[in-house]
């Protein structure tokens, strides 16, 4: 078996003193290292170039000239160590069978060490070393600089390996991809060359850096485009391109499609929040990925064929499921959905739409994932026509209920207890908006003005107490039991709907949902509850 070693021959030490000699040629085959002591400014190795500052070690190789450009008029000194790096092979023959430092390529310019002043100390001593004249001192100065390279081998290892510091260089990218992101200061991020920097990131991502920074601007820009009614020149300048007509041309090469026709185009969307998957059945769209509670699965079976549409029940997320379909041309979700994370995964799939959830209303939402797929004039006809049921819903109960009348939303959800408002699902929308009828004084200060729900305890309940009450409850074990406790209990007994008998029990599947076919369910239960 072949082994083979790394042998380093010192062959010399420059001392850099006079600012005016900021020239050092290349020696022959020779790497170099450089330790600052004193000035600052930047070092130039051909097309290469890094800012150099006082106790710091870098380093160039066989070749390479290199060019001081100080800051200012300044004091320098900086000590140049030349060696020759021979690799041996131990064949039989012993001859050398090739050279290389093989630790130092990739690594970045300036040579990260722990422990500047341990370094320091040695290049002092080494200088001093070969200051001397006897064969002695040439074999400290040797041994020296093996020491001075081990600790340079030894940090380099301690910062971990390059692939595994690209993580951390990719995620920066996708974070600030609208900056300036020039290669040399993400190479330093991962500690490496710059031109090793470009072959390692296209292994590490399959694309090269241009290409990959590009795929992340075109596609935060059609978000922006989907979002948003800003002009092509704001949105070239919120994703990092200063020109427009460079940005629709780079976006057309990338998308197959102007901007201005992305945004009108129908798209293949993953739902992944069950409001926006209801939306989209309503006006006949079967999305290929949609979350669904088990209640709108039920409802829409008939339309949900096996083997086109995949359900994710509950909004949960499964980025593994989630890549292994056809790409879409965008996610949905809402923004209260998933972590800044999280997010960052699903736009490695796909455009991703988090839609504000609390500042839209359910037909706000209704009109955005119903434009996605070109569908704007089902979903106002929609609209229109649940507008006139509710309409013909509000005469019909409005004999029910005196002027001044309130009405509770209360849900029981395992052992929980929970008030809603007007903007949170359960039905709050209908009641206090298409319906006209009042909340508890308590509803409206606390819940609508606040959060949209509240949770609270039985003991509270006094607190919102209200003419009518709407009791909401889940069909499971604990959630019926739940219930049960609570009719037996005092604070719900003394409650005003308990005492005039005005509590209406509804389906906590069907009363979840704040979507058009949740919505149209919940004000038909309302009206057969009421008229009951």
């Amino acid at each position: 078996m072949e082994k083979s070693s790394l042998c380093c021959h010192l062959t010399g030490l420059v001392r850099l003193t006079d600012w005016r000699k900021l020239q050092m040629p290349a020696g022959a085959g020779q790497y170099s290292l450089l330790f600052v002591w004193s000035g600052s400014g930047r070092m130039e190795f051909g097309c290469d170039s890094v800012d150099f500052a006082p106790m710091k070690l870098y380093w160039s190789g066989p070749g390479e000239d290199m060019t001081l450009r100080l800051a200012a008029k300044q004091p320098v000194c900086i000590y140049r160590i030349s060696f020759h790096i021979v690799r041996m092979g131990t064949d039989g023959s012993g001859r050398a069978t090739g050279d290389g430092a093989l630790w130092l390529h990739g690594a970045a310019r300036e040579l990260a060490v722990a422990d500047p002043d341990k370094v320091a100390g040695l290049v002092r001593a080494i200088d001093g070393a070969i200051r001397e004249d006897a064969a002695a001192s040439f074999f400290q100065a040797q041994s020296l600089l093996y020491e001075l390279l081990h600790i340079i081998v030894r940090d380099r290892a301690a910062r971990s390996d390059p692939a595994a510091n690209m993580d951390a260089v990719i995620a920066y990218v996708r974070a600030h991809y609208a900056d300036d992101l020039p290669r040399s200061k993400l190479a330093a991020m991962a500690g490496i060359h710059p031109d090793y920097f470009s072959r390692l990131f296209r292994q590490t991502t399959g694309r090269s850096f241009v290409d990959f920074v590009a795929d992340i601007r075109i596609a935060r820009a059609k978000e922006r485009l989907l979002a948003t009614n800003d002009g092509l020149l704001e949105i070239a300048k919120q994703v990092g391109y200063k020109d427009e007509f460079y940005f629709s041309r780079k976006f057309k090469q990338l998308s197959g499609s102007a901007p201005t026709l992305y945004r009108k185009k129908p798209k293949t969307i993953f739902s992944l929040g069950s409001n926006y998957t209801a939306g989209l059945l309503a006006v006949g769209h079967v999305p290929p990925v949609g979350s669904v509670t088990p209640w709108l699965k039920r409802r829409y079976d008939a339309l949900l064929r096996p083997g086109y549409f995949q359900p994710l029940y509950w909004d949960t997320l499964d980025i593994r499921r989630l890549k292994a379909e056809p790409r879409p041309d965008v996610i949905v979700c809402h923004d209260k959905q998933y972590s800044a994370e999280q997010l960052e995964k699903l736009r490695e799939i796909a455009p991703t739409l988090s839609i504000p959830f609390s500042s839209l209303s359910w037909r706000e939402q209704l009109m955005i994932v119903a434009e996605l797929v070109g569908e704007t004039a089902k979903a106002r006809n929609w609209l229109d026509r649940y507008d006139a049921a509710a309409e013909a819903a509000r005469q019909r109960i409005a004999r029910q209920f005196a002027g001044h009348e309130t009405v509770l939303l209360l849900e029981i959800w395992s052992d929980e207890l929970m008030v809603f408002g007007d903007t949170y699902g359960r039905a709050g929308h209908i009641v206090y908006q298409s319906l006209g009828l009042l909340p508890p004084a308590r509803v409206r200060e606390r819940v609508m003005e606040g959060a949209g729900y509240t949770y609270i305890g039985k003991e509270q309940l006094a607190e919102y107490d209200a003419d009518v009450l709407f009791l909401i409850v889940h069909d499971d074990r604990a959630s019926r039991r739940t219930a049960g406790l609570l009719r037996e209990s005092a604070p719900w007994k003394a409650l005003t709907a308990v005492q005039r008998r005005r509590v209406y029990e509804f389906d906590g599947g069907a009363f979840y949902g704040y979507d058009p076919a949740s919505t149209e369910a919940q004000l038909q239960q309302i009206v057969n509850g009421l008229s009951g």
